[in-house]
C-alpha cells in the first residue's frame, strides 16, 4: 500500500524547519524573515491568545509577544523544540501575564466613566463647564498615551507627529513591517476605547 501524497509528519517537520530557519536569520537582523516567521504563525499565536485573554486583549498581548521573540531570536534553540512551541510557550505566558494583569488593575469591576459629555449643553461663549471640559479632555489624553507602552508611543509618535509611512517606521527603527502595524493599530485601539 502506497503513502499518502502529503505526509502529516513530514509536512509539519518541513514547516519546523522553515520556522527556524526564518528564527536564524531574524537573530542576524532579517526583518524580512522575521516577517514570514510573523505571517508563518501569527494564526496558531492568535487562537491560543485569544482563547486566554479574549479578543479585546488578543492584539495587544500579540504584538508584545512578537516584539519580544524578535528581540530574543536568537535565544532560540532548536534543540529545546521548535519554533512554534517556543513562540506559543512565549505567547501563553504573556497572554497569563495580562491577564493577572487586568484582573489587579480592575479588581473584576468596571470601571466608571471619567465624563459624561452628554450632561453639557453648548453654549455661545464658553463657561465653566466647556473650559472644564477641555481641560478633562487633555487630562484624559495624557491618560490614556502613559497607558500605552513605549514602543507604541514611538511608533505613533513616528506615525503622528513626524508623518513617517509605516514602511519608513520599519526602516527607522529595524522592527518588520508586521509588527510596526500591529503597534500602530493596538496603539489606535486603546486610545480610541480610553478616549469614548
Amino acid at each position: 500500500m502506497e503513502a499518502p501524497a502529503t505526509d502529516p509528519q513530514a509536512a509539519n517537520a518541513a514547516r519546523d524547519e522553515r520556522f527556524a530557519g526564518q528564527l536564524r536569520a531574524a537573530a542576524d537582523g532579517d526583518a524580512r524573515a522575521f516577517e514570514a516567521f510573523y505571517e508563518g504563525t501569527v494564526r496558531y499565536a492568535m487562537a491560543l491568545v485569544r482563547r486566554i485573554v479574549g479578543q479585546a486583549l488578543a492584539e495587544d498581548v500579540l504584538s508584545d509577544c512578537y516584539f519580544q521573540a524578535w528581540r530574543n531570536a536568537g535565544r532560540f534553540d532548536a534543540e529545546r523544540g521548535s519554533a512554534l512551541t517556543w513562540l506559543l510557550t512565549m505567547a501563553r505566558s504573556r497572554a497569563l501575564d495580562r491577564l493577572r494583569q487586568e484582573t489587579l488593575r480592575h479588581g473584576g469591576q468596571a470601571g466608571a466613566p471619567a465624563f459624561d459629555a452628554d450632561e453639557t449643553e453648548a453654549t455661545p461663549s464658553p463657561g465653566p463647564e466647556q473650559l472644564l471640559e477641555s481641560v478633562e479632555a487633555c487630562s484624559r489624553l495624557h491618560s490614556a498615551l502613559a497607558q500605552l507602552s513605549a514602543n507604541e508611543r514611538w511608533v505613533l509618535g513616528l506615525a503622528y507627529f513626524r508623518d513617517h509611512s509605516q514602511s519608513e517606521i520599519a526602516a527607522l527603527t529595524g522592527l518588520p513591517l508586521g509588527t510596526v502595524k500591529s503597534l500602530i493599530n493596538r496603539a489606535q485601539h486603546k486610545l480610541r476605547e480610553v478616549l469614548q
